[in-house]
């Protein structure tokens, strides 16, 4: 497909024996079903009893940033997610900067396109998730070198051109619309004339769950921008499909952007069910915050509890549906 497409990945997956078969091939550190299932890290509704949900913060205070949601959400997208990085033009031999990083899941898959000959730089705000991610690197047979640090996207702390590329991944969610241009400027900042910005982001305004109320997001993406406290997030995660133009304002050329949806079925496989177990859990803790519609409501406190007669993931139509959106920019002048 060319680049500007827009491309609709699904996968009608069967429930494996175990997650051993995830990443072959590659260095994981995924090895059974325990590694995700029931280790009670979401907090939810269980015997009439609701505890507060798990917000998955790392140390930054950020929601969604601690390394166990990042794992699992990694491992249960992992074909659409490594297909995209591998769409942006990545080339062997590259220095290519992850920033923010996370947890570290995709630098196998990065080293793996720069090669031997290339470098990969890794980011973080979370002090944690890089401290991770360094003992993990202790651990992989990567093919080039990986150098991880904690600094902001703000003031990255390299010196102009030093990259030929910089993937950012689920990141610039955080910034609000004042901040994101300075942001993108840093990300071209570092990245050599003919050079990439990749941006990857999720648009929630494409989240569905069935058989649910085809507007259960969307009242709670609805309600998150009118409410007392409205978060950076709030409106980050609803801006995936405006990043072409973002990148474009930005003074990055030949832009081009594709959507990915990523499509699950029951029966889900274990990595999967955790994933939007987690999910619903948190999505649930932020409806009982933003006084949603009161039969949202009902519908949310049903799917957090998995002790409900009617839990969405055990219903046998269970489907979701989230979208990932990639957009890739070339910073001006420069040999390619």
């Amino acid at each position: 497909m060319e680049p500007g497409g827009h491309a609709c990945i699904s996968q009608d997956h069967q429930p494996p024996e175990g997650l051993q078969a995830f990443g072959e091939g590659r260095n994981t550190f995924v090895t059974k079903e325990t590694d995700f299932y029931g280790s009670g890290e979401a907090a939810v509704r269980i015997n009439g009893r609701r505890d507060a949900p798990s917000t998955h913060t790392s140390s930054t205070g950020q929601a969604l940033t601690d390394a166990g949601w990042l794992d699992t959400h990694f491992e249960a997208c992992r074909p659409e997610y490594e297909a995209m990085l591998s769409s942006v033009g990545i080339e062997p031999g590259w220095h290519v900067l992850d920033a923010g990083c996370g947890s570290g899941s995709y630098l196998p898959l990065l080293t793996e396109l720069v090669g031997r000959s290339g470098r990969v730089a890794a980011l973080d705000l979370a002090s944690d998730n890089v401290a991770l991610v360094e003992k993990r690197l202790s651990g992989w047979d990567l093919p080039c070198p990986v150098e991880a640090r904690a600094a902001s996207l703000r003031t990255l702390p390299y010196p102009d051109d030093a990259f030929d590329a910089v993937w950012c991944a689920n990141t610039t969610l955080h910034f609000g619309n004042e901040e994101l241009p300075s942001v993108l400027a840093e990300l071209r900042r570092v990245v050599r004339p003919g050079g990439l910005v990749a941006v990857k982001d999720i648009d929630t305004n494409l989240l569905r769950f069935y058989p649910a109320d085809p507007f259960l997001v969307f009242h709670l993406s609805e309600s998150g921008l009118h409410a007392e406290r409205v978060t950076t997030e709030s409106r980050g995660s609803l801006r995936g499909r405006e990043l072409r133009r973002w990148l474009e304002r930005s003074g990055l050329t030949e832009v081009w952007q594709r959507t990915t949806l990523i499509e699950r079925w029951a029966p889900l496989r274990t990595v999967e069910r955790q994933f939007f177990g987690d999910w619903f859990a948190y999505l649930a803790g932020l409806a009982e915050e933003r006084r949603v519609p009161e039969a949202d409501l009902a519908t949310w406190r049903s799917v957090r509890d998995p002790a409900a007669p009617e839990y969405l993931l055990d219903h046998p139509e269970f489907y979701a549906c989230e979208g990932q959106v990639v957009s890739v920019g070339r910073v001006p002048g420069g040999v390619r």
